[in-house]
């Protein structure tokens, strides 16, 4: 008997769905179909976590054998706690404030005002309830690259502003452009650094594939850091005015850039953490 076949039978007889044996294990429903499909294998954890659960031995989970001394005792009933996650009572908070901030500005004639407003709460709502894993990391990105957009467009502020450091006054420009670059360049390392922190420990071994695929993310990244928006010069007169045109493919390219160096450094990490790991 195979392991998912003895994963579908326990939880069939613990009366189960898959979607309540996800929620307890804090993984998706995909997840525990295809263990029972044999097309995936739990990790170690969750195994232990499913002997625990249904009240077996990991050798009675892994090879479907009973003892003898527990071939009658008829199974536990499991108690699966039903309570909504924390992470979707604050998405559905923050879908509520989203609305707030909509409806408020809306109401008082500023319908642009009010969109601009809900996006954050809105896009950081969705996530809480997409993201099993890392929601306030997901979120953190989000608001970062929301506000990048903000202040780019809106305001042309960017983090290019910090070689004016000792010299912003010459160039006619006023401290808030200097302090705004900095806090930006910090916020931004602050990112790197968490998602680096929080993902370090996943494998990511030294092998061929892997090498290719870091390798592809670092051209990648110095691919995205090419000045496109001069490039793209002659489609203004056709698509848009030359300034909203090379503003957009600005605001992408930062964006995508920033992606794939948080990318790049996380996977560096990870191989290098694996490198130590053999050596010793």
């Amino acid at each position: 008997m195979s392991l998912g076949t003895n994963i579908s039978r326990l939880r069939a007889e613990h009366h189960l769905s898959q979607g309540d044996l996800a929620e307890a294990l804090a993984v998706s429903r995909q997840s525990v179909s295809k263990w029972e499909t044999d097309s995936s294998v739990p990790d170690l954890d969750k195994l232990v976590k499913l002997s625990q659960l249904f009240g077996v031995s990991l050798d009675e989970l892994v090879t479907g054998a009973v003892p003898q001394l527990k071939a009658e005792t008829p199974p536990q009933p499991v108690v699966v706690s039903h309570r909504m996650p924390g992470r979707k009572i604050a998405g559905t908070i923050l879908f509520c404030m989203g609305f707030l901030a909509f409806l408020i500005p809306t109401v008082l004639g500023g319908l642009l005002t009010g969109v601009i407003l809900a996006v954050p709460f809105l896009v950081c709502g969705i996530i809480c309830f997409l993201a099993q894993k890392r929601p306030g990391l997901w979120c953190a990105w989000a608001l970062y690259l929301i506000a990048d957009i903000f202040f780019h467009y809106a305001t042309g502020l960017n983090w290019t502003y910090i070689f004016a450091t000792f010299s912003w006054e010459q160039m006619g420009l006023t401290s808030v452009y200097v302090v705004t670059a900095w806090i930006q360049v910090l916020v931004t390392l602050a990112l790197l650094i968490a998602t680096v922190r929080s993902f370090r420990k996943s494998p990511f071994p030294l092998t061929r594939r892997n090498r290719v695929i870091l390798a592809l993310v670092w051209a990648g990244f110095l691919v995205s850091r090419l000045p496109f928006a001069y490039l793209v010069l002659p489609l203004g007169a056709y698509v848009l005015s030359i300034g909203a045109l090379m503003a957009l493919v600005s605001i992408a390219q930062g964006i995508v850039s920033m992606i794939l160096l948080a990318i790049a450094l996380t996977l560096a990490v990870r191989m290098f953490a694996a490198w130590r790991a053999s050596r010793r």
